[in-house]
């Protein structure tokens, strides 16, 4: 029933303001929210609700103003759908650089010890066949366990980030993967390994998942070039890092006290999480503001979110169907998921060869100390920061480039690949005919050092263009990309050992070179066409610059 209130204004149910069916347009506010900039200072009451007049009363408008918040659609059902203003205070993107870069460096950091636990196995896997008694073979399943687990785990963690919120899965998901280095540092049966292995990885893959999420919650398209190097950098240097930071505890300790180790770590970060990891979806924090205002108002405000929410199909036939759907339809998802899944693959498989190639058998370098061979591994790590250090000079070139085009330019991401590829073919040729053992060892680690270079310069281009080429359907489309690398990953270390005995360790590092010069044309090819293949997309032509 419409009554009117003493100031004439329609209201409904004897009281709350009488809203009208028109569909709101979207308004400059709205735009210039989308794009991240600074609040303008001079809004007013009416802006809130754009450009038609909805009936709402001055308080409720008021209301609105406070909380950044602005009606920008009224759907079929009568629910006012509510955005946020620019410059909000309560949006990650307002936020102060410095929590924006730390929580970005806290989320990397958690990329990091995940990556840790990946590789830190490797280094006690022999004493642990020796203890339990099993072979070699199966010795690097649980290493492969462990990177299917990432495989799988995004692919279900990442839709209850976007439906729950980052910070609720990265507390129960981190909890249950620490709690699971306890039953691996107690194990007396290989099934134990394995089962723990593989559930550490599902749990342990929600960084994977979160990471660039977090990244595009913090920074607009045209200022996340830095965090983006952040993100790859973790995710490059994790996995040899893990090598070279765990062999000599390994070796000293025994492999149990690998895992002790890790739950003391990985338990402390339990706490670093829930501290100091807020939540970062705007999508979440929109939804807690309009519940906020619902219950002040008693008006039907609602976050877009929310009510999707409410369809429980929509995350079984988008947010899980679409990262596959992409694989297999999207060009430029399954061109970036092979070259980096062979990349991520070299380094997978670098957890069996390097033993053969500095350790003793097999014609190698003849350390013995297992400590000092997974030194070797900090060769990718130096490439990594070696391409890190590089990024002032691609985001430079990235800046120019948009400038001359007068708009975002997602091809730009490319530039620095374009001349850093080459280096992951030339650096294994380097280390393929340098690794013999009458010859320093410091040759072949320096065509490591080129590989990680390249991979570090390659991983970074990936990510940043993936982001800016699909905006909000960046999630699925970096989803099948890491499902690649992960399966990739798993299958790679599982011949590694019979490749390069059969072989020998030149022709089979030879081989891997061979193979890695089909990754060189493809930053080319995206590069000069990649804005054609957007064009041809349906989610990037249509929504390349929304979210961003």
């Amino acid at each position: 029933m419409t009554t009117t209130s003493q100031n004439g204004e329609s209201t409904i149910n004897g009281g709350s303001p009488e809203i009208t069916h028109e569909k709101l347009p979207r308004t400059q506010d709205h735009l210039e929210a989308q794009q991240g900039t600074k609040p303008d200072q001079n809004l007013t009451e009416h802006q809130v609700v754009g450009s038609i007049d909805l009936g709402l009363s001055k308080e409720v408008e008021s209301i609105l103003l406070d909380n950044h918040a602005m009606v920008w659609k009224k759907d079929d059902s009568g629910n006012l759908l509510i955005k946020s203003l620019p410059g909000d205070p309560t949006s990650p993107r307002s936020w102060k650089n410095w929590k924006r870069y730390g929580l970005v460096g806290l989320a990397s950091l958690l990329n990091n010890l995940v990556c840790l636990c990946v590789s830190g196995y490797s280094t006690g896997v022999e004493q642990m066949e020796e203890e339990i008694g099993f072979g070699s073979e199966l010795g690097t399943l649980g290493l492969s366990l462990y990177i299917l687990g990432f495989a799988f785990g995004p692919m279900f963690l990442a839709p209850l980030s976007e439906y729950w919120g980052r910070r609720p899965v990265y507390l129960v998901s981190w909890t249950i993967f620490t709690i699971f280095q306890i039953p691996l540092a107690l194990a007396q049966n290989l099934a134990t390994i394995l089962v723990c292995r593989f559930i550490q990885g599902l749990a342990g893959s929600t960084p994977l998942a979160n990471t660039g999420g977090v990244v595009h919650d913090l920074f607009g398209i045209d200022e996340c070039g830095m965090a983006v190097a952040i993100y790859a950098l973790s995710s490059a240097d994790g996995p040899p890092l893990g090598n070279a930071l765990s062999g000599y505890l390994a070796q000293t300790q025994g492999w149990r006290w690998l895992y002790w180790t890790y739950l003391i770590i990985f338990g402390t970060f339990i706490f670093v999480i829930y501290f100091f990891l807020p939540e970062t979806r705007d999508t979440i924090i929109i939804s807690r503001k309009t519940a906020l205002l619902r219950k002040e108002t008693n008006l039907p405000f609602y976050a877009e979110h929310e009510l999707v929410k409410k369809d429980p199909s929509h995350l079984y036939k988008v947010t899980i169907i679409r990262p596959f759907k992409f694989l297999f339809t999207e060009p430029i998802t399954y061109l970036c998921a092979g070259i980096n899944g062979f990349a991520f693959g070299m380094i997978f498989l670098s957890n069996e060869a390097f033993p053969l190639v500095f350790g003793s058998g097999n014609n190698g370098h003849g350390w013995t100390h297992s400590g000092t061979v997974n030194l070797t591994f900090l060769a990718y790590v130096v490439g990594a920061f070696l391409g890190f250090a590089l990024t002032p000079l691609q985001e430079k070139k990235y800046h120019q480039l948009c400038a001359e085009k007068g708009f975002s330019n997602p091809e730009a991401r490319w530039w620095s690949a374009l001349w850093a590829t080459p280096f992951c073919p030339i650096g294994l040729m380097i280390a393929s005919w340098t690794s013999y053992n009458y010859l320093p060892w410091i040759a072949p680690i320096i065509g490591f050092t080129l590989f990680g270079f390249g991979f570090y310069i390659i991983l970074a281009a990936i990510l940043n263009y993936v982001v800016d080429g699909y905006g909000h359907y960046s999630a699925s489309a970096l989803g099948g990309v890491v499902f690649v690398r992960n399966i990739v990953g798993a299958i790679f270390p599982l011949f590694a050992e019979q490749m390069f005995v059969g072989m020998g360790n030149q022709w089979a590092l030879f081989l891997l070179s061979m193979v890695s010069i089909g990754l060189v044309p493809i930053p080319f090819y995206l590069y000069k066409k990649g804005k054609s293949v957007r064009e041809r997309s349906p989610y990037c032509a249509t929504h390349f610059g929304e979210g961003s």
